[in-house]
């Protein structure tokens, strides 16, 4: 249950950081703290989910006790990885469609990974739905 309570809190917090960043002005030394926060916070999510396989999870897709939901591992983590080497390719070349990819690319994990599976989670059969509405 640890790893299911870290998951979680990790990817509670994750969301009013990411919020915090959309709303701030963007290449400050505060919006790269707060997004390198955001981005530990992201990885931690994705890693605790690779060990969160039970029973109550979907029963469509479930191979070894893993979810649908899991295949968002690979989407944040590679769109994470996109969105950094995309800032760091505009920093070196300051070619404005780096950071139009940066800011995509993040917006993407912020919707797909945190409000998308979030709200999945949220539905009748799923551990989560049990522990906030049983």
């Amino acid at each position: 249950m640890l790893v299911i309570y870290s998951h979680a809190f990790f990817a509670i917090m994750a969301v009013p950081a990411g919020l915090y960043i959309f709303f701030k002005k963007k290449g400050t030394n505060q919006h790269k703290f707060i997004g390198r926060v955001w981005v530990s916070f992201l990885l931690i999510v994705s890693f605790t989910a690779l060990f969160i396989t039970s029973s109550m999870t979907d029963v469509v897709f479930n191979p070894r006790g893993y979810s649908w939901i899991h295949l968002l591992i690979p989407f944040t983590v590679g769109n994470l990885i996109y969105s950094i080497w995309n800032i760091r390719q505009f920093k070196k070349t300051k070619l404005e469609k780096h950071k139009i990819a940066h800011m995509r690319s993040m917006i993407g994990v912020y919707c797909g990974a945190l409000l998308v599976a979030g709200a999945f989670t949220l539905m009748p059969g799923r551990m989560f739905h049990a522990i906030l509405f049983l």
